[in-house]
């Protein structure tokens, strides 16, 4: 299972929006969950023990999120509210370690495209396997059409996402 980091805004002009960003940030940990990922989302608990208006406490729980977010496999960054200053900050975090920054609403996308990749390159790797000795007098590997649909169709239904 891939570790993802949740980049999504939480400070707010008000409670309503404190509210608004709190329920998107907790949408998009689930949409990560039900991905097969495992999030770390810091700003949905660490201010459960930081006070955000104390700039000591929220520099240290940005430099946490941030230790955290190094070790992460890539960023999913929620931008339906806009970019606020402590995404800007992971963002360029991310960027600084080379780490994979992804819009949620193309997460699906990313998946799938992952997914696809590793269908593909599990058929190439074992079209010979799955030959059933057609009327080639010797081996072409992968670009054997008919063991090479047969390699896919395998994976497809036997390797599940992730």
């Amino acid at each position: 299972m891939r570790t993802v980091y949740i980049c999504s805004p939480y400070r707010a002009a008000d409670s309503a929006q404190l509210d608004r960003n709190i329920d998107y940030a907790q949408a998009l940990t689930k949409q990560a969950i039900e991905a097969g990922l495992a999030p770390i989302t810091p700003h949905l608990y660490m201010t459960q023990c930081l006070n955000e208006d104390k700039p000591e406490e929220r520099a240290a729980g940005m430099a946490a999120g941030l230790t955290l977010l190094k070790r992460c496999d890539f960023v999913i960054v929620g931008v339906k509210y806009g970019i606020s200053e402590g995404m800007s900050a992971e963002i360029a975090a991310a960027d600084a370690a080379g780490i994979e920054v992804v819009n949620a609403d193309k997460l699906r996308y990313k998946l799938e495209y992952e997914r696809m990749a590793r269908l593909e390159e599990y058929a190439k790797r074992n079209a010979c396997g799955h030959c059933k000795g057609g009327w080639l007098s010797s081996c072409t590997n992968y670009r054997c059409q008919q063991s090479y649909r047969e390699a896919y169709k395998y994976a497809a239904e036997h390797f599940t996402s992730g």
